[in-house]
């Protein structure tokens, strides 16, 4: 029961601390990646901010008087004037460029890029902006966006040059930008509060992540939160350029705080259950031990004691009034309930139907006991004492050989502890019986052996054998009939004379109806014999289909009682309705008409059976003899009329009624 405990208190800790950890950790990450979502977002928007306030100085220069007469004057003073580099770095510029309405440059400055990068830096910007004409249509909506200028990313804003007025017609572009170089960076990151990185993602000199970052946020979204180490945790989004290549990764990076006061939190949890589970199992296991288990042994020791000793009406004391005082009162009870079923047993032995031996390695027996006094033994008394000698002089329908089979099997017994069964018959007053006997051993030197008369059971056995394997060949020779009709269908269809075809259709019809008999043989079972008011409406919806269709104008109707023939009238009746009703399906109704078909057979006074087939239709011919015909079907109606000794009538018109009248037996 410690154990038990133990292993239990241990497993719930385990499955709340899994379960915990699970919940508690999947909440963090959330709460980690909502965060980091949040701060990405607040660096892109920073982006934007600083792209808007740039964009407000280009509208500041660009509608200016001077520079609109800058720009058709060329005077070299206007730039000595304003493009000092007080300016640019007062602005936090880096490059302004002034071009004309064709967008040639007028005047390009740069700032703050190393000894003899300016020239080749204002030629790739003037490269650049020829892929993006945006900047060089003279929108008074301006332009901005982030692009990358000899792969350096750039704040690029462009406004109309025109007159503070901002009314007269454009006189050309100016465009003004600022490097996103490390420094300037920082300068965001810091006014943020946030580690920031931007970079190419096809910059070889990126980090590993940064380069990954565009195909991971294909799949993920427009942010991608992604762990770098089990202490720092990074947002992803891409910076647009305009360009196919991947543009620009902005990353945003910080410590893993909410993970790790997470973490904390659930060590601080398992702890707090795991100090609890430890007391609770020592105060639990401690009262356990005094209040049952210690009750529980003095109570095995009090029952053990019962059992040695013989003193039949003695129990175990009883203390308390809980459940191991209940056990004890249990106890006591089941004492009291083996005394009175000791009685009960009795009454139970003498209501077995085998008669029960006890017999010793030898064969001798050793008791016995005939409840229902077998015809075997007819006082099992007699039999206490006797070894094998004895029995066979008593009884001497019991063979020696069939003796030692018996001793033979309680050695078997004795020896391998399994029970041993055989069965055996003998010649008892002109009749055979069954015994079969069961023999299990009850020490090491004794065996109990029971043997009960199987007789009937036997006879049942033998008898449901017969049963199934007449079934059997009644399925058979169905099978084998509709072989048979498939077979003179086929050779029908092959045919091709119509008189042919006609005489091996009525041929299958005929095999049909023998292996429609054997069906039902085989589904009733053949001692039954056949319902032949479920025959005949197979067989009549069979021939009706055969020849009218299941939609023609002719109607069968059947009334045939509940009868239950053997083979010897089910087959002629069968044959003889199939040859009725198809000679009435193909000739009473000529052309198509409609009309009504009757089947009836039913029980007669002086236990004769009368089959009648009778129609509406255009009658009997008069040039046919019924008993004397010259068609096969009708011929065939006569020679099973005979072989049933049936009486065959033929009825008054209107229509056709032929009866048959025959013995049921």
């Amino acid at each position: 029961m410690i154990l038990v405990l133990s292993l239990t208190l241990l497993g719930m800790l385990a499955i709340l601390t899994a379960t915990t950890r699970f919940i508690l950790l999947d909440s963090f990450a959330d709460l980690e990646h909502r965060y980091m979502e949040k701060d990405v977002e607040r660096a892109l928007n920073a982006l934007r901010s600083d792209l808007a306030v740039l964009d407000g100085t280009a509208l500041d220069w660009a509608a200016w008087d001077d520079t609109y007469a800058f720009a058709a004057s060329r005077d070299s003073r206007f730039a000595e004037a304003n493009l000092s580099d007080d300016v640019f770095s007062y602005l936090r510029l880096n490059v302004m460029v002034f071009l004309d309405t064709e967008g040639k440059l007028i005047l390009g400055k740069a700032y703050g890029l190393q000894p003899g990068r300016t020239a080749s830096f204002l030629d790739s910007l003037l490269e650049r902006l020829s892929q993006q004409p945006e900047f060089l249509q003279n929108d008074p909506a301006g332009a901005g966006a982030v692009v990358r200028v000899a792969q350096a990313p750039l704040l690029l804003v462009s406004r109309p040059i025109t007159d503070n007025t901002r009314k007269a017609p454009a006189r050309g572009s100016l465009l003004m930008g600022r490097l996103l170089d490390p420094a300037e960076v920082q300068r965001l990151g810091e006014r943020l509060g946030l580690s920031l990185a931007i970079a190419s993602a096809d910059d070889p000199a990126a980090p590993p992540d940064i380069r990954e970052a565009p195909a991971r946020l294909a799949s993920a979204g427009p942010i991608l939160i992604a762990a770098l180490n089990r202490s720092r945790i990074a947002g992803y989004a891409l910076i647009p350029t305009g360009e196919d290549a991947p543009g620009l990764v902005l990353r945003v990076d910080g410590p893993r705080d909410i993970a790790a006061q997470g973490m904390r939190n659930i060590l601080y949890l398992v702890a707090s259950l795991l100090l609890i589970a430890v007391v609770f199992g020592i105060v639990v296991i401690l009262y356990i031990e005094k209040t049952v288990l210690s009750r529980i042994l003095a109570l095995s020791r009090g029952v053990l004691a019962l059992g040695s000793e013989s003193e039949p009406g003695k129990r175990v004391s009883i203390e308390g009034r809980d459940q191991v005082a209940y056990l004890g009162a249990a106890v006591n009870g089941m004492l009291d309930a083996l005394e009175k079923s000791t009685r009960r047993n009795e009454a139970f032995l003498d209501a077995i139907p085998d008669t029960i031996f006890r017999i010793d390695r030898e064969g001798n027996i050793i008791d016995a006991r005939s409840p229902t006094r077998l015809p075997l033994v007819e006082a099992a008394d007699a039999l206490v004492g006797k070894g094998a000698e004895e029995i066979l002089l008593l009884y001497p329908f019991i063979s020696p050989e069939r003796l030692e089979r018996s001793i033979e099997a309680t050695t078997r017994a004795l020896a391998t502890g399994a029970p041993q069964s055989m069965e055996f018959e003998v010649e008892m007053e002109g009749t055979r019986r069954f015994f079969r006997e069961r023999i299990v051993a009850s020490g090491d030197n004794e065996a109990i052996a029971l043997v009960r008369d199987v007789t009937a059971s036997k006879q049942a056995e033998e008898a449901q054998r017969k049963e199934i394997l007449l079934r059997e060949i009644h399925h058979r020779v169905k099978n084998n009939l509709q072989v048979i009709s498939s077979l003179l269908a086929l050779q029908a269809g092959a045919a091709s004379d119509p008189h042919t075809r006609s005489m091996l259709g009525e041929s299958r019809d005929r095999v049909r109806s023998m292996a429609l008999i054997h069906e039902k043989l085989y589904q009733t079972g053949a001692e039954r014999g056949v319902t032949f008011a479920e025959y005949a409406r197979d067989l009549a919806a069979h021939l009706r289909h055969s020849y009218a269709g299941d939609g023609g104008p002719v109607e069968i109707e059947i009334d045939v009682a509940d009868l239950a023939l053997d083979m010897d009238l089910s087959v002629p009746c069968g044959l003889i309705i199939n040859e009725l009703l198809s000679n009435a399906l193909k000739h009473a109704f000529p052309d198509g008409r409609s009309g009504r078909i009757r089947l009836g057979m039913r029980r007669a006074e002086g236990a004769t059976l009368v089959l009648s087939v009778s129609d509406d239709g255009i009658g009997f011919p008069q040039e046919i003899d019924l008993r004397a015909p010259r068609t096969l079907g009708l011929r065939i109606v006569n020679i099973l009329a005979a072989q049933i000794r049936a009486s065959l009538d033929l009825g008054p018109g209107p229509g056709t009624t032929i009866t048959l009248t025959f013995p049921e037996a």
